[in-house]
């Protein structure tokens, strides 16, 4: 579940020993180098930057382990990784500081992933955001976010560029619909979720592991989802203005999670906030829970977003239960 990190290894942690140059010397593909500020370069596909205070890394986790980020990092293969990569470049790298962190899975889907991501609506105050690239993002808070894209087109888009001169087929593993849910932790998040820094070492840890992947699956259940069946409400349904009523709100909350946009954009920034005006927000938040609870049967969720949550609940009750990483297992 891990993939990208930064991790910050810094001179005290290190020792009287750290001699910056000598690390540099370790790094394989170097890109710059100044004598008396340091330089940057990259480990099997780790950027690695170094100072006379600092070693500062960045990148993918699996696929320094791997070679790709398809399969998914166990426990295990995080630790094992952690020392190898302290072994290249002989640094204690178990003492650095996660600055960042990526929780993320692959999904297998019955159909292309654009149908799936085009179902979440909103997070919080938070609306779908997406990159050039086709990855859909959410921002949470600074460094953090939520991110969904086509993992299996990725993949496709490498490949062919990869195959292209040994005119050879893709491999099985690329053709399939492979949908990426990716959640970035920064280290204000970090800090929100544990309460303190998190050292490298801490991420071998099966308790934080864990939290990490409640956080991540949490998140999820947050994103606010669109029906398919927002207008398939006959017209025995709505049988006073009431009803009518009801039923845009329902539409409206289709748009952006209109509870919390009440309460955070709308209640919070009041320009005269008075005492009564909590009565009034209160009575807001009834009179649309009351709404979405009237329509809710009738709209229903989208079958691609129940196939979607069953695929993500199996998969964590058998990483729970099952997998090398279960909860209960030494």
């Amino acid at each position: 579940m891990y993939d990208a990190v930064k991790l910050q290894l810094k001179k005290e942690d290190i020792g009287d020993k750290y001699k910056w140059e000598a690390v540099f010397q370790r790094i394989y593909q170097v890109c710059d180098f100044k004598r008396f500020d340091g330089g940057f370069g990259y480990v099997d596909g780790l950027r690695v930057s170094v100072t006379e205070n600092t070693v500062n890394i960045k990148g993918s986790l699996s696929k320094y382990f791997y070679g790709d980020n398809i399969m998914t990092l166990t426990l295990a293969h995080t630790k094992e990784a952690i020392k190898r990569l302290g072994k290249e470049l002989n640094l204690p790298i178990d003492k650095a500081d996660v600055m960042e962190v990526e929780i993320a899975e692959n999904l297998e889907v019955d159909n292309p992933p654009e149908l799936y991501i085009s179902k979440m609506k909103s997070l919080g105050t938070s609306h779908p955001n997406r990159w050039e690239s086709g990855t859909t993002y959410f921002p949470i808070i600074k460094g953090s976010m939520l991110r969904l894209y086509d993992k299996g087109k990725e993949s496709r888009q490498r490949g062919k560029r990869r195959h292209k001169r040994e005119s050879c087929p893709l491999p099985e593993g690329e053709k399939k619909n492979l949908l990426r849910y990716e959640m970035q932790f920064g280290r204000t998040k970090i800090r929100q979720v544990f309460g303190r820094r998190l050292k490298a070492c801490d991420l071998y840890n099966k308790q934080v592991f864990w939290q990490f992947i409640a956080e991540w699956f949490g998140a999820y259940e947050d994103i606010g989802k669109i029906s398919d069946r927002l207008f398939d409400i006959p017209f025995e349904q709505i049988k006073s203005t009431k009803d009518m009523e009801d039923w845009c709100i329902c539409i409206a909350n289709t748009v952006i999670n209109l509870p919390n946009f009440i309460k955070e954009q709308l209640f919070k920034n009041r320009e005269n906030p008075q005492d009564i005006d909590a009565q009034y927000h209160k009575r807001i938040q009834d009179r649309m829970k009351k709404a979405l609870q009237h329509f809710e049967q009738q709209m229903g969720q989208s079958d691609l977003v129940i196939e979607l949550n069953k695929k993500i609940e199996d998969y964590l009750t058998w990483k729970f239960t099952e997998s090398p990483d279960a909860y209960d297992k030494n």
